[in-house]
């Protein structure tokens, strides 16, 4: 038998493998640069959706506020922090007993974050304008009696709803006078906006709100020494303070912010966005 040739039996010579040795690194490099700008992109993705839902959440939760601010409701506007009085009960007295007075509330006391009271309004019939009193929930509130059967009495509708009708006391203390039955009555809040250092994101600045005589929450993060608070006066145009003799000419509130949400990876860009939001006032004339 003849035995082979050497050529017959070889395998890949060193010019064939070195040619597949680099065909494989490139098609490696090529798959591992894929991955990692599909991995970078998805990222940051990530990170925008998560500072876009951070901001609408926190600054959604502020426009309902400032938005349902009454007139004289501005307390303090600057560009870093501001102060408001927004109603938490609009109710007519359906009855008064002496220095108390009966009120509708749907939910009854349930309804009423009673931790937030931080004063009552009254309205004067003739001449339209509320007339305000700081004052705590423990203050005000007068348990027990009949208020559903004694507005029921003046005309009320009480069927189903028994138990959200509630007694007020200490208004002659508040306003030296008791509302009688007809008039108008208020509970409401005092709530600071603020921008200052974030607590959860050191580094950046975050949006906090404080109820009054309470520690302040923090609703958002990653903002920029650009965030501001301005504020419309009539007019097209915005100023980021408003001096104390003009509040009551507040007819529009704007937060403006440059987002920043601090990127997880090294070598990657922080994801930041520039956000405004314009709240108009619906209670102000």
């Amino acid at each position: 038998m003849v035995a082979p040739a050497w050529d017959e039996r070889a395998g890949f010579s060193l010019v064939e493998t070195m040619i597949a040795l680099v065909l494989s690194s490139v098609v490696i490099i090529l798959v591992s640069t894929t991955f990692l700008v599909q991995n970078r992109y998805y990222s940051s993705q990530t990170l925008r959706a998560a500072a876009h839902d951070n901001a609408r959440t926190a600054t959604e939760r502020m426009a309902s506020e400032i938005r349902s601010v009454m007139e004289d409701g501005f307390l303090s506007a600057g560009p870093t922090s501001l102060t408001i009085r927004s109603p938490m009960l609009l109710a007519v007295v359906c009855d008064r007993q002496g220095n108390n007075v009966s009120v509708h509330n749907e939910g009854g006391e349930a309804g009423i974050d009673t931790d937030e009271v931080a004063g009552v309004g009254w309205l004067d019939p003739s001449t339209g304008i509320w007339t305000y009193r700081t004052s705590t929930w423990s203050y005000i509130d007068q348990t027990g009696g009949s208020p559903d059967t004694n507005c029921a009495g003046n005309g009320a509708d009480t069927n189903g709803a028994t138990g959200e009708f509630h007694r007020l006391r200490r208004f002659n203390l508040l306003y030296g006078a008791t509302p009688d039955d007809g008039e108008i009555i208020m509970l409401y809040r005092e709530t600071t906006f603020s921008i200052q250092s974030s607590a959860l994101e050191p580094g950046t600045l975050g949006l906090f709100r404080a109820s009054y005589g309470q520690s302040a929450i923090e609703l958002a993060t990653g903002m920029d020494a650009s965030a501001q608070f301005q504020y419309r006066t009539g007019g097209t145009t915005y100023a980021n303070s408003v001096a104390s003799s003009n509040l009551d000419d507040i007819d529009a509130v704007r937060l403006v912010a440059e987002a920043r949400k601090r990127s997880q990876s090294a070598g990657q860009d922080d994801v930041t966005f520039g956000w405004s939001v314009n709240i108009a006032l619906s209670n102000v004339p």
